[in-house]
């Protein structure tokens, strides 16, 4: 999936919210160009900076949930949408910072 700052703020604008804060936008996209990451965790890098960091001053799991859906949609892959929101909650309330438990739990959502 390639997603520019500027599209995750553009989606997130869709969801009325503003970009407060970027810098850990910045860092999850800089790992986006990492070739040695798997998809999962390219994705996982962009849930953790949304869901945790609150980038956007409104729409932040919205946004992460969109990103998820279409990632899904991109790779012809099935959505257990349920679970998934349980997930995208989980990780923004409990604050979950571990790249691979984030991508264990999208792994698990999006097959």
């Amino acid at each position: 999936m390639i997603i520019s700052k500027e599209d995750l703020i553009r989606i997130n604008q869709g969801f009325g919210g503003n970009l407060r804060n970027d810098s850990s936008l910045d860092y999850a996209i800089d790992m986006q160009n990492n070739n040695k990451l798997g998809d999962y965790k390219k994705l996982a890098y962009l849930l953790r900076a949304i869901l945790v960091d609150h980038p956007f001053s409104d729409g932040n799991k919205r946004t992460a949930m969109f990103l998820c859906l279409n990632f899904a949609e991109e790779n012809k892959k099935q959505v257990d949408r349920d679970l998934l929101l349980e997930q995208m909650i989980s990780i923004a309330k409990n604050n979950i910072n571990e790249i691979r438990n984030i991508e264990w739990r999208i792994k698990n959502c999006i097959k």
